[in-house]
């Protein structure tokens, strides 16, 4: 079997998520996907990074195309100085496998 890791942050201005383990034909697949419908993503050498919610990210990698499924689910709001001022974060991080 073969994990990942999917990360969702949540500030009060933005959302995005960070993929860690994908498998480089996923993560080809992933950024072609999202390029089609404009969104920004980035593939990293580390990590996969696209500006969407968790909810839409565990959609696409549960579908037939990618064929995950969600192992486990944890959450964590952290207090983060931005700026001189300090922002909640909260940190929503799913294992997925297949």
């Amino acid at each position: 079997m073969h994990y990942i890791i999917v990360t969702e942050f949540e500030t009060p201005s933005e959302t995005s998520c960070r993929i860690k383990g994908l498998l480089s034909t996923d993560a080809k697949n992933l950024e072609t996907y999202f390029l089609g419908f404009h969104i920004n993503c980035s593939n990293m050498q580390d990590f996969f990074e696209v500006d969407i919610s968790g909810d839409q990210v565990l959609q696409i990698l549960g579908g037939s195309s990618f064929n995950y499924s969600v192992i486990s689910q944890s959450m964590a709001i952290e207090n983060t100085a931005i700026g001189g001022r300090t922002v909640k974060i909260q940190k929503l991080v799913w294992t997925m496998g297949k």
